[in-house]
Protein backbone atom coordinates (compact mmCIF):
# COMPACT_ATOMS: atom_id res chain seq x y z
CA UNK A 1 0.00 0.00 0.00
CA UNK A 2 2.80 2.31 0.69
CA UNK A 3 4.50 1.99 -2.51
CA UNK A 4 1.20 2.82 -4.20
CA UNK A 5 1.21 5.94 -1.93
CA UNK A 6 4.52 6.88 -2.98
CA UNK A 7 3.42 6.70 -6.42
CA UNK A 8 0.55 8.86 -6.49
CA UNK A 9 2.33 11.54 -4.28
CA UNK A 10 5.28 11.18 -6.70
CA UNK A 11 3.03 12.03 -9.47
CA UNK A 12 1.06 14.76 -7.92
CA UNK A 13 4.36 16.83 -7.46
CA UNK A 14 5.40 16.28 -11.49
CA UNK A 15 1.94 17.48 -12.46
CA UNK A 16 2.67 20.47 -10.15
CA UNK A 17 5.51 21.26 -11.45
CA UNK A 18 4.34 20.84 -14.86
CA UNK A 19 1.19 23.31 -13.83
CA UNK A 20 3.51 26.00 -12.67
CA UNK A 21 5.98 25.91 -15.90
CA UNK A 22 2.42 25.96 -18.00
CA UNK A 23 1.33 29.15 -16.51
CA UNK A 24 4.24 31.19 -17.27
CA UNK A 25 3.45 29.32 -20.58
CA UNK A 26 0.41 30.58 -20.60
CA UNK A 27 1.37 33.54 -19.99
CA UNK A 28 3.75 34.01 -22.64
CA UNK A 29 0.92 32.76 -25.05
CA UNK A 30 -1.79 35.14 -23.83
CA UNK A 31 0.28 38.16 -24.23
CA UNK A 32 1.57 37.04 -27.73
CA UNK A 33 -2.21 36.88 -28.46
CA UNK A 34 -3.11 40.27 -27.04
CA UNK A 35 -0.27 41.79 -29.12
CA UNK A 36 -1.51 40.08 -32.11
CA UNK A 37 -5.51 40.78 -31.23
CA UNK A 38 -4.05 44.73 -31.12
CA UNK A 39 -2.34 44.63 -34.48
CA UNK A 40 -5.36 43.27 -35.98
CA UNK A 41 -7.64 45.68 -34.44
CA UNK A 42 -5.33 48.64 -35.20
CA UNK A 43 -4.41 47.56 -39.04
CA UNK A 44 -9.20 47.30 -38.98
CA UNK A 45 -9.46 50.69 -37.81
CA UNK A 46 -7.04 52.25 -40.00
CA UNK A 47 -8.44 49.96 -43.06
CA UNK A 48 -12.11 51.61 -42.25
CA UNK A 49 -10.65 55.43 -41.82
CA UNK A 50 -9.48 54.96 -44.90
CA UNK A 51 -12.92 53.48 -46.39
CA UNK A 52 -14.42 56.61 -44.99
CA UNK A 53 -12.07 59.09 -46.55
CA UNK A 54 -12.40 57.22 -49.81
CA UNK A 55 -16.21 57.57 -49.62
CA UNK A 56 -15.91 61.10 -48.79
CA UNK A 57 -13.11 61.92 -51.68
CA UNK A 58 -14.82 59.65 -54.44
CA UNK A 59 -18.26 61.97 -53.75
CA UNK A 60 -20.15 59.52 -52.65
CA UNK A 61 -21.50 60.69 -49.18
CA UNK A 62 -20.72 64.75 -48.38
CA UNK A 63 -18.08 64.96 -45.76
CA UNK A 64 -20.67 65.64 -42.41
CA UNK A 65 -19.51 66.40 -38.94
CA UNK A 66 -20.85 62.63 -38.11
CA UNK A 67 -18.06 61.32 -40.61
CA UNK A 68 -15.35 63.49 -39.69
CA UNK A 69 -15.52 62.56 -36.75
CA UNK A 70 -15.97 58.92 -37.10
CA UNK A 71 -13.05 58.83 -39.81
CA UNK A 72 -11.38 60.88 -37.11
CA UNK A 73 -11.96 58.52 -34.11
CA UNK A 74 -11.09 55.60 -36.15
CA UNK A 75 -7.28 56.97 -36.91
CA UNK A 76 -6.85 57.84 -33.14
CA UNK A 77 -7.93 54.19 -32.39
CA UNK A 78 -5.79 52.71 -34.35
CA UNK A 79 -2.39 54.47 -33.16
CA UNK A 80 -3.69 53.78 -29.41
CA UNK A 81 -4.25 50.14 -30.44
CA UNK A 82 -0.97 50.14 -32.60
CA UNK A 83 0.88 51.67 -29.44
CA UNK A 84 -0.31 49.28 -26.91
CA UNK A 85 0.54 46.22 -29.50
CA UNK A 86 4.00 48.09 -29.29
CA UNK A 87 4.27 48.15 -25.91
CA UNK A 88 3.20 44.68 -25.18
CA UNK A 89 5.64 43.94 -27.54
CA UNK A 90 8.53 45.16 -25.04
CA UNK A 91 7.19 43.53 -22.15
Amino acid sequence: MDGMANKKGASQRRRSVVEKRGSSADEQGNASEKRLYEKWLSMLCAGMAIFGVGVMLVGYKAPTVGLVATVVMLVGASALFAIKAKQAMRE
